[in-house]
């Protein structure tokens, strides 16, 4: 029986976005999933492993920041997981490779993913990754679409 709920955003230009959970009955976790195909900005060949880890390291940063700072939030700081997947093998100067990033939150309670107060808090995390770690990247360019 599934009982799963899934939600896609359409609100950003170079991103999808979808916004879930395993158990609608229990929503104890939510999970934002954010993708885009990467293009590198530098011709230069790069060492890929490090800027990947400095990326995820950023995300993780900018959420755990986000979080404690924020006192409305409905989720746990100390409880995160976050699921960058990006293939170093693949990149290389004027072709686009495939980044998905799965953030799992953890709420103090548990507030449906259909209600206002989720969809605001949701989005909040979502823009903030998207705006303070992709837009800001110096190392890649983001699309929606290959």
């Amino acid at each position: 029986m599934k009982s799963g709920k899934q939600i896609k955003v359409q609100d950003q230009q170079n991103y999808n976005i979808t916004y879930g959970c395993v158990d609608n009955k229990n929503p104890k976790s939510i999970y934002v999933n954010i993708t885009a195909w990467l293009e590198p900005l530098s011709e230069n060949e790069e060492d890929y492993n490090k800027i990947i880890k400095n990326l995820n390291k950023k995300i993780r940063q900018n959420l755990y920041n986000f979080l404690s700072s924020d006192k409305s939030t409905i989720f746990l700081k100390d409880k995160t997981i976050v699921d960058l997947d990006l293939r170093e093998s693949g990149i290389k100067f004027g072709k686009r490779s495939f980044m998905s990033c799965e953030i799992t939150l953890f709420q103090n309670g548990e507030i449906s993913i259909n209600s206002e107060l989720m969809k605001q808090n949701l989005n909040n995390v979502s823009s903030l990754i998207i705006d303070r770690t992709f837009n800001e990247d110096k190392d890649f360019r983001f699309h929606k679409k290959k």
